[in-house]
């Protein structure tokens, strides 16, 4: 236990100055099979550097607001994403990111969003997997109706393909699931 607590503070610390240490740091220590503790992994995910902490707040806003049938403001939390990406000194993100979040600013509806926030998230489940520092308390979560997945930090499903309808239609399928499937 105590290994896991210098390890994660060594990496919280490594984000604020050496933030590509912090990142081997995390890849390497998730390789070693060793569990994170939420706590801790919660930890490190408030001490990410700003552009990537602007990528998913926004994310995270557009996730919400598609889940609760809402285009509002959609574009806005969208057309900050690609500026989060480029200032990201890390390059944590894959060019790709800023484009898909491009697609989903320039959505004319909520059903034009809702298709280009499928392949944005795509790019995100990808960057958490490989950065599993970058995960904190995100949630990967599938909605086989929607034939689609998305990351969320709420502990009940909020489906952002479905809405209202089926707000609660999917199931978590990566770490953070705590067995709060939805319907």
């Amino acid at each position: 236990m105590k290994k896991k607590m210098f390890v994660v503070s060594i990496l919280a610390a490594g984000f604020i100055t050496t933030p590509s240490f912090a990142a081997q740091t995390a890849c390497c220590f998730a390789m070693s099979g060793h569990d994170a503790d939420p706590a801790q992994t919660n930890a490190v995910a408030e001490a990410l550097p700003q552009p990537v902490a602007t990528v998913f707040d926004n994310y995270a806003r557009i996730q919400t607001a598609l889940a609760q049938d809402s285009f509002q403001n959609v574009t806005k939390e969208a057309l900050a994403m690609p500026k989060a990406v480029h200032d990201d000194a890390m390059a944590t993100f894959p060019p790709s990111v800023a484009q898909q979040a491009g697609a989903v600013a320039k959505a004319a509806d909520l059903s034009g969003a809702r298709e280009a926030f499928k392949p944005l998230s795509q790019s995100l489940i990808a960057c958490v997997s490989k950065h599993p520092a970058l995960a904190g308390s995100w949630r990967q979560v599938h909605c086989s109706m929607a034939n689609a997945d998305w990351l969320q930090k709420e502990a009940t499903v909020n489906n952002p393909y479905l809405g209202k309808e089926m707000l609660h239609c999917g199931e978590f399928v990566k770490a953070g699931d705590n067995g709060k499937n939805g319907q």
